[in-house]
């Protein structure tokens, strides 16, 4: 086995996980998903050992270098389609999240539920906070909340209303930390600045502040916002066929008239509209060195993309229906 081999993989409507020689653009292994549920979203360890897929109402653990079919671990609590999935960086421990309105935190090794926090509505998407010490988790539903738990304490910190009753799909946060993206039903895209204060006067403090909004797909439906590896870019995916690159900027205008004090503008520049699929776009994937995107569609095709570029490099295709989740790790030791 590559000490470092690029793990790509697919899933969708046609009840197959597949994987997928980055390189040649050749099928490698194809996983019969037996349930006959679909397939929501994937996500890789960071060892790159296990991928956990979220279907209806289940989440499922694969060996991605075992000759097994069958999962090594199912893990069963909701009771609505599982609509997000992510590992902690030390893969110890999992986040999901369902249209069952919980949010519920795994212990991967024991196989078991150690929390469940009650949303209150179907919740579409999660992220969990990249400094472990915090202990925090993002949240978007279909009420259009914006939450931030502390999930050992089940515990809302703050929140945010985009837009009153227009759902919020999806939601990502910065590697660094300090920012918090999330795309809603009407093409919106709001990035917030998480501020965390631990001192001991606070506690734990956490607030939801603005920094910029702006229009991203014309309306239509956002599937899927998340930041690039290094943080400088942004992608979000569409229903209107498209996945666009956006690079976040600040600009510092003149002061006003009688003050001393510039004003920091902060927008969002959009680098590349990425125009190949033919149906929804529902999920990406960036390489770890924000070299690579990788877009999924309901067309059944995989694209890979030169990010410097906003070309397409490789396209994947062997899906039978539409492709609507997308997991990569290419990191080297």
């Amino acid at each position: 086995m590559d000490d470092n081999p690029v793990i790509l993989v697919t899933a969708g409507y046609d009840h197959t996980i597949r994987m997928w020689d980055a390189l040649k653009s050749t099928c490698t292994r194809t996983i019969p998903y037996t349930t006959e549920s679909q397939i929501n979203r994937m996500a890789l360890s960071s060892d790159k050992h296990y991928l956990a897929v979220a279907g209806n109402p289940s989440v499922s653990l694969y060996d991605v270098f075992g000759s097994s079919d069958l999962p090594v671990l199912k893990l069963d609590g909701h009771t609505a389609n599982v609509t997000a999935v992510e590992f902690t960086q030390d893969y110890k421990f999992l986040a999901t999240c369902s249209e069952d309105c919980s949010i519920r935190w795994w212990d991967v090794y024991a196989g078991s539920c150690k929390y469940k926090l009650e949303n209150g509505a179907a919740v579409n998407d999660i992220a969990i906070h990249p400094d472990s010490r915090q202990e925090l988790l993002v949240s978007c539903d279909q009420d259009g909340l914006i939450r931030v738990w502390n999930w050992r304490h089940k515990k809302v910190l703050c929140q945010a209303v985009p837009q009153p009753d227009v759902a919020v799909r999806s939601v990502a946060v910065s590697p660094n930390g300090q920012l918090v993206v999330a795309g809603n039903n009407l093409g919106q895209v709001f990035v917030y600045r998480l501020l965390i204060d631990t001192s001991p006067q606070a506690g734990q403090s956490v607030e939801l502040e603005l920094y910029i909004n702006f229009e991203a797909h014309g309306g239509y439906r956002i599937t899927r916002s998340l930041f690039s590896s290094n943080g400088l870019l942004l992608v979000t995916c569409s229903s209107d066929r498209s996945a666009k690159l956006w690079r976040l900027t600040e600009r510092v205008m003149p002061a006003a008239p009688g003050s001393r004090e510039e004003v920091v503008q902060a927008g969002a520049e959009l680098v590349h509209s990425l125009n190949y699929h033919q149906r929804w776009v529902w999920d990406a994937a960036f390489s770890s060195d924000s070299g690579y995107l990788v877009t999924v569609s309901t067309d059944t095709r995989a694209a890979l993309w030169d990010v410097s570029k906003g070309e397409i490099i490789r396209e994947f295709k062997g899906h039978q229906k539409g492709v609507v989740c997308v997991a990569l790790n290419d990191a080297t030791n």
